[in-house]
């Protein structure tokens, strides 16, 4: 069902793998073929721009966070699921999107553990 391999097996360039720990991190994903992978935050932010990337099927990125940010920016027809464990934490999803323009061949699964956190998607503007 997901593709969950390590960045050892394939490209690099198709996973993310970011740890923040007092900080911020941001990336402009540019993969046509991404493949999912991990963001550790621990008092930090992370934001991602998927603006230039492209998935095919399920992909999953694993978000643990403690009281940190993550942002977002995904295509307007990936489908974007959530399966998180908040506490006292938002998943606030800012998308504008028409129903009709969901490709549900692309789908992006966000799992993982928030803490005290927020997760922002938006769209491409």
């Amino acid at each position: 069902m997901t593709n969950t391999a390590s960045p050892l097996t394939g490209n690099p360039a198709d996973y993310v793998n970011t740890t923040v720990v007092f900080g911020e991190t941001k990336r402009t994903i540019i993969s046509k073929d991404f493949k999912g992978g991990r963001i550790s935050s621990l008092f930090g932010a992370t934001k991602l721009d998927f603006s230039n990337a492209d998935i095919q099927g399920v992909v999953v990125l694993d978000i643990s966070q403690v009281m940190s940010e993550t942002k977002l920016r995904v295509p307007s027809n990936w489908r974007v699921e959530a399966d998180q464990s908040l506490f006292l934490a938002t998943i606030d999803d800012k998308r504008t999107f028409v129903p009709q323009d969901i490709n549900a061949g692309k789908v992006l699964i966000l799992t993982g553990t928030s803490i005290f956190g927020v997760i922002t998607i938006k769209n491409i503007l």
